[in-house]
């Protein structure tokens, strides 16, 4: 978005806005996130708080204490946003996908980083991971949630002193990338915003049982990529509960156990090994810029092996570039019923969230932060999935004004480039939000309250 395109779409901004105005403690906050949000989706090169102030024309100062201390409700404001969501892009056949990603860091004030690994980088280095959860669907994709992982060291009477600095609650434990995840599934479940029926996402959280257990609980599907050391079985088990020894006397058996005519599972990895040529199909699973994205993909009924014993049956699905190359293993509750061409389309989509990080950091700032404190983390990140929303939603109805790229294969996503000059003082009267008295506070009100 280039500054005439917002100047355009504010009308818009401000109705958009408007539906989280309820989440701010006083009018102040509600016009510095506004300002925010419109400065996080400007062409600056870098959109840290001192760039967004000069653009917008908000004291440098406010804006550090707006984001890092201001006590307003962005949790609240991720459950409007996943409402504003699931009317422009919601289906019944939608899709959460789950990712994490990288924020390189140099210091070790921020909370939660440290030296760990980071697809992202492609090495273990210096840096702060989130969590995301991102809504696709056949009317486009975007973010709408995040977690921001915080390593073991952080915990533990060792890691006080670094904690107050990044103003950590004491009440907060340790979770795993695995259980933020299943936790925002859970949510967006919870909260009914946004219709789907399917989870997805990488080996990383595939391979979790527990994961793979949450979604059938919650009654939705999963199409969740494995790694090929994976176990299943291709035919029954044959597990049965040893009856009692010839007494009868002593405790009933509950727990099954292998059985002289059960067969040994095998890795999904050796199962691929056996398929005939015949039993790969060519899909085309969406189209790109660059022409249609298609593969090769078969898939046989199998039983899972969860937590060393027989789990439910599931569908195995294999993906290789046509021609032959290398598989990818998918691993899916649906039932037998389910067309190979929905399941492949599905656990093809995780490659949105990736696109969805690469505008969110190109074009809304999303690791362009320098706050170190964990609330800091979480305002930012929550008004740069709104941003990204809304622009998206923006380019929907403007496809022509608006170039944010949604299809597989779209040109990447710039940093943003230099803004031509700073937004003008007739620009910024056009920015300021009206007046508007904020609604259903439920927070403290600072001593020192922000200015618009």
């Amino acid at each position: 978005m280039n500054a005439e395109d917002l100047k355009a779409a504010i009308p818009e901004l401000e109705r958009f806005h408007q539906r989280f105005a309820r989440f701010f403690c006083r009018t102040e906050g509600r016009a510095a996130g506004h300002r925010y949000l419109t400065g996080l989706m400007l062409p600056i090169d870098r959109k840290n708080v001192e760039n967004v102030a000069e653009q917008v024309g908000v004291p440098t100062r406010r804006l550090q204490e707006f984001l890092s201390d201001s006590p307003w409700d962005d949790e609240g404001c991720i459950v409007e946003l996943q409402r504003f969501v699931g009317e422009h892009l919601g289906s019944q056949s939608g899709v959460l996908v789950l990712d994490d990603t990288g924020f390189a860091k140099k210091g070790s004030h921020s909370a939660g980083v440290g030296r760990q690994y980071s697809g992202t980088l492609g090495r273990r280095d210096n840096c702060q991971v989130g969590v995301f959860l991102s809504y696709a669907s056949s009317k486009g994709h975007t973010l709408v949630d995040r977690r921001l992982y915080l390593l073991k060291e952080w915990f533990g009477e060792a890691a006080g002193a670094r904690r107050r600095r990044a103003a950590i609650p004491q009440g907060l434990e340790f979770k795993t990338k695995l259980e933020l995840g299943a936790e925002m599934v859970r949510n967006a479940s919870a909260a009914g915003h946004l219709p789907f029926r399917w989870v997805t996402g990488d080996a990383a959280y595939g391979d979790s049982h527990d994961l793979r257990s949450l979604v059938t609980e919650l009654g939705r599907w999963y199409c969740f990529e494995v790694s090929s050391n994976t176990n299943v079985w291709t035919t029954d088990p044959g597990w049965e509960i040893p009856p009692r020894n010839g007494s009868g006397r002593g405790r009933r058996r509950t727990r099954r156990r292998p059985t002289s005519r059960s067969p040994r599972s095998m890795t999904v990895a050796e199962l691929a090994a056996t398929l005939k040529p015949e039993a790969w199909v060519r899909h085309r699973v969406t189209e790109g810029a660059k022409g249609p994205r298609e593969y090769e993909f078969a898939r046989v009924r199998v039983t899972e092996k969860r937590h060393h014993q027989p789990g439910p049956e599931a569908w195995l699905m294999l993906r290789r570039p046509v021609g032959g190359g290398e598989l990818k293993y998918y691993l899916s509750n649906a039932p037998a019923t389910m067309s190979l061409a929905e399941m492949a389309w599905t656990g093809c989509l995780r490659w949105t969230i990736e696109e969805d990080f690469e505008l969110a950091k190109g074009e809304t700032g999303l690791d362009h932060y320098e706050v170190t404190k964990l609330l800091g983390w979480y305002h930012h990140s929550t008004l740069s999935l709104q941003a990204l929303a809304f622009m998206k939603a923006m380019q929907r109805s403007w496809p022509k004004k608006i170039r944010v790229y949604q299809r597989a294969g779209g040109p990447p996503a710039t940093c943003g480039g230099a803004a031509p000059s700073p937004v003008g003082a007739g620009h910024r009267a056009h920015l300021a939000p009206r007046p508007a008295p904020a609604q259903g506070c439920r927070y403290r009100i600072p001593s020192s309250p922000l200015a618009a």
